[in-house]
């Protein structure tokens, strides 16, 4: 029934009318191959949204950024943007959305990743110092290398920062000449070889760690005197050590390994296993784990499990003639003394400190973590217990090998955080060396703190000297100058020699002689960003070292052996492409600072070593 005078309004009449609806901002021409506007069959067809479309504040050009910048940060297949139920998707969420091919989103993610290059470029021209995280990683069929490298720094808010700024196929065979080569290319394409530390990695092919660091010398661009230039990831140093103590129970490793997949594989299997473990008046509680064989911390968790249902597994084995993988009792005696070791280096304590949060430092965290697990293999290797002594022979020269590499740095990172300053080094160094020694140990890592203490002080004191020319008038409108230069260092030796009559304490000394900062959990960054002005010098010590990164691993999953494996998909990708997708999709995860996993990274979560009773 219709009234007198009212006009029926189309659906583009309404939107026209609504007061919040608005052109589209972008170009009316979506962004294709030819240049022109895509032509798509059916329902998707151009013809439904005309150049002039009437849309509620959408934006064609945005939304194809949006969708470059999905791709990017969870690894997506460009292909996604042409799957049939993607499309429906989209549709039902947007009427207006126009269906894009593969090459043009292709385009988009580019413009993406060229614009986040920019960003990032852009801020570390303004960083003082900058970490290098160095990772090789091989393609699916193990026949190319590339070389991933981590910028890791502490922005203008204090905050931690890290950036892949280099994922670049390596030449094969590679050695460390070719390495150290295109390690150099990237920092001078990204203009920051003047500003490197250190470099974080597990391994060094063929000594191209100390090719660099020969190369920036001579330039005159090796900081801290080289104290902390190459670091061994911590990561990979306690799987080594403690993959040496594994190796001594391989084969009862195996056996656990392929009875507790047979467990898994039948239902039946599993129910007979907890009836027996009932009648044992054993709780069933926790579960068995299987493990993946380069991941320690798998297998550590499937040893634990096992032990726990030892006798079960005893009462089993007589019950089902097919098993056949029953440890024998020494090899159970062992496993059960190798979990004690590994155990009582405070696994889940050590891995939370490295994987916990990389939103944060954790060089000052390491130091009593690192020397719990050197004090528990001298324990072992003074056992009067053979096989703990010998399983822990390899164990200890493997620490000893690496600990070197590590030591000096989160000694000094310690000392930077103010709830612990010298003394967490004094606790640690009285456990494992004697009283002497212990002391002959605490005063050389102060000395090396000083001794970078003063690098910082002369170079505050030289930024800090007025820079001024005086100019003296001559009687016939002549002028003589005297160079700010030597007025500098005029003023620079008044000022020492003031100074050796009474010298004033240096930041370093008054921050060791105040007290600890009595508080269990800290934000150490927002300390050092409160107390600057009052430690002007060694707050921009403090801010270096904090950023040098302990471990190249980004998460528990990568506390492996393995090397880094790059999935079927970006392996057939050309190689700018995958530098596209791994260093966009690195930059677009960090500037959302949320928790955006890879589809990789996804389907390791989700993998299910879990066996339930």
């Amino acid at each position: 029934m219709s009234h007198t005078g009212s006009t029926k309004r189309t659906p583009a009449a309404e939107i026209e009318t609504c007061s919040c609806s608005k052109r589209t901002k972008g170009d009316s021409k979506a962004m294709t191959d030819s240049g022109s506007s895509e032509s798509v069959d059916g329902e998707f067809s151009t013809s439904r949204v005309s150049d002039d479309s009437l849309v509620v504040g959408f934006d064609q050009t945005e939304a194809r950024e949006i969708l470059a910048k999905m791709i990017l940060a969870h690894g997506l297949p460009f292909s996604i943007v042409e799957f049939e139920w993607f499309n429906q998707l989209s549709r039902h969420l947007n009427p207006f959305h126009q269906k894009v091919s593969e090459n043009t989103i292709k385009q988009y993610c580019v413009k993406v990743f060229e614009s986040e290059r920019d960003k990032i470029k852009k801020v570390l021209q303004d960083v003082h110092r900058i970490s290098l995280a160095c990772d090789y990683w091989t393609s699916s069929d193990q026949t190319t290398g590339y070389l991933c490298l981590t910028a890791h720094y502490i922005d203008a808010d204090w905050k931690l920062q890290k950036r892949i700024i280099c994922f670049n196929e390596l030449s094969l065979p590679y050695n460390g000449e070719i390495i150290s080569n295109a390690i150099m290319y990237c920092l001078v394409k990204w203009g920051i070889e003047n500003k490197i530390i250190t470099i974080t990695s597990a391994l060094d092919y063929d000594g191209a760690t100390d090719i660099l660091r020969l190369r920036l010398e001579a330039r005159g661009a090796l900081h801290f005197q080289g104290f902390f230039f190459h670091l061994r990831c911590c990561a990979h140093i306690l799987n080594s050590v403690v993959q040496d103590g594994f190796n001594k129970i391989e084969s009862c490793l195996s056996k656990i390994r392929e009875g507790v997949e047979y467990l898994g594989k039948e239902p039946h299997r599993l129910v007979k296993f907890r009836e027996v473990a009932i009648q044992l008046d054993i709780s069933t509680h926790r579960s068995l784990w299987t493990d993946v064989k380069t991941r320690w911390n798998s297998t550590y968790r499937m040893l634990q499990s096992v032990i726990y249902y030892k006798t079960v597994f005893i009462g089993y084995a007589s019950s089902d003639p097919n098993y056949e993988w029953l440890p024998t009792d020494v090899e159970w005696e062992n496993a059960e003394k190798v979990c004690k070791l590994v155990e009582g280096f405070g696994v889940t304590s050590l891995t939370t400190t490295l994987f916990s949060n990389t939103l944060y430092p954790t060089s000052n965290l390491l130091l009593i973590e690192i020397y719990g697990v050197k004090k528990e293999i001298c324990e072992a290797y003074l056992s009067a217990d053979g096989f703990t002594r010998g399983a822990s022979i390899s164990m200890f020269e493997k620490f000893e090998k690496y600990w070197d590499d590590v030591s000096l740095l989160i000694a000094v990172a310690s000392i930077l955080d103010p709830r612990f300053k010298q003394f967490a080094i004094q606790f640690c160094f009285e456990k494992v060396y004697s009283s002497s020694e212990a002391s002959e140990q605490v005063k050389c890592v102060l000395a090396k703190l000083r001794v970078l203490y003063e690098m910082y002080e002369k170079e505050y004191i030289s930024l800090s000297m007025p820079s001024c020319s005086l100019s003296i008038a001559g009687t016939r409108g002549t002028s003589s100058s005297v160079s700010s230069s030597s007025i500098n260092e005029v003023f620079i030796s008044f000022m020492q020699s003031k100074w050796a009559k009474n010298p004033p304490k240096s930041d370093l000394d008054i921050y060791l002689e105040e007290p600890v900062f009595k508080r269990k959990e800290l934000d150490v960054l927002t300390w050092w960003r409160e107390n600057s002005m009052k430690f002007p010098i060694l707050s921009k010590l403090a801010r270096d070292v904090l950023c040098i990164p302990t471990t190249t691993a980004t998460s528990e999953s990568d506390f492996s052996v393995g090397s880094r494996v790059l999935d079927n998909y970006r392996s057939s990708l050309r190689k700018d492409m995958i530098e596209i997708l791994v260093c966009g999709g690195d930059w677009i995860r960090a500037s959302t600072k949320s928790e955006s996993h890879t589809l990789q990274e996804a389907a390791m979560s989700e993998e299910n070593l879990e066996i339930q009773i």
